[in-house]
């Protein structure tokens, strides 16, 4: 009888474990409305989405994205082809090299953890690579060292420490401190409604569409002539090749992110004045 009674209460406590997990994961994606994504090059942007991953609005942080993503529309789109595009976008405008072994993506995702809209976001990226033979690591801002020392000044996380920044950034009234106290999802809603605040200004973009152009333009030929050596056979071979590119390079880059793109950034202008 006491072996039984045992069981018993062993399978109660597994009963009330699995609901417990249950009910939390579902609680998780309910009360994510919205979710926030931030992509960093040397173009940096931040995208939000709804509970069903699809874009409601994207806007560029600093200069460089402004000019990249001019007269293109995300809204709508798939968190996981928006990703791509941007991606792609980069790759067109040479800040993201098809001929060298230094290209790094920064990837900030704030979001119902069930969904698990990090690992898509990030597969969806590397399958880009992979497709494109493009040597680029992904790195998540969780990992960026000197990301996760400034949040903990505040006691925050990394992401939410991105979202602070971001709101701080729109409310050059409210403080970090002040940011800290808002809920993530009160962030992402300032976030949200900020973007949809910056859409109604009108913009004379003519000067983003000429530099757009001439990036392009410039890069096109080379960008060319690597797409027409990927073959079948070679995207095999260098999905290996990838492997080895990110294990060597993941490091340097988690160490600090925006110190390393910097003096890619610096490198790439130098090759381009010579």
């Amino acid at each position: 009888m006491g072996k039984v009674k045992e069981w018993l209460i062993v399978l109660v406590v597994l009963i009330v474990f699995v609901v417990g997990v249950v009910f939390f994961a579902f609680m998780g994606v309910k009360n994510v409305e919205y979710n926030y994504i931030k992509l960093e090059v040397n173009p940096k942007v931040e995208f939000i989405t709804d509970k069903n991953n699809n874009i409601v609005s994207v806007f560029p942080i600093n200069k460089e994205a402004k000019e990249l993503i001019v007269n293109e529309n995300f809204v709508g789109m798939s968190i996981w082809d928006g990703s791509q595009k941007f991606v792609d976008l980069c790759v067109q405008a040479n800040y993201i090299d098809v001929e060298t072994k230094d290209n790094a993506v920064k990837l900030t995702v704030v979001s119902g953890l069930t969904e698990m809209a990090d690992v898509k976001i990030y597969r969806a990226i590397t399958k880009y690579f992979l497709a494109n033979e493009i040597n680029c690591v992904i790195i998540e801002n969780e990992n960026d060292l000197q990301e996760f020392n400034e949040a903990k000044k505040y006691g925050v996380s990394a992401n939410k420490f991105a979202l602070m920044e971001s709101v701080c950034n729109f409310d050059l009234d409210l403080s970090m401190k002040q940011a800290k106290e808002l809920t993530e999802k009160e962030l992402i809603n300032k976030i949200k409604t900020a973007h949809e605040l910056q859409v109604l200004q009108t913009i004379d973009c003519s000067e983003e569409l000429n530099n757009k152009s001439k990036l392009i333009d410039f890069n096109r030929a080379k960008l060319n002539h690597h797409k027409e050596n990927i073959t079948t056979q070679s995207v095999k071979q260098f999905a290996d090749e990838y492997k080895q590119f990110v294990k060597e390079n993941k490091r340097d880059y988690k160490t600090n992110f925006n110190g390393k793109y910097e003096e890619w950034s610096r490198n790439k202008i130098n090759a381009y004045l010579a």
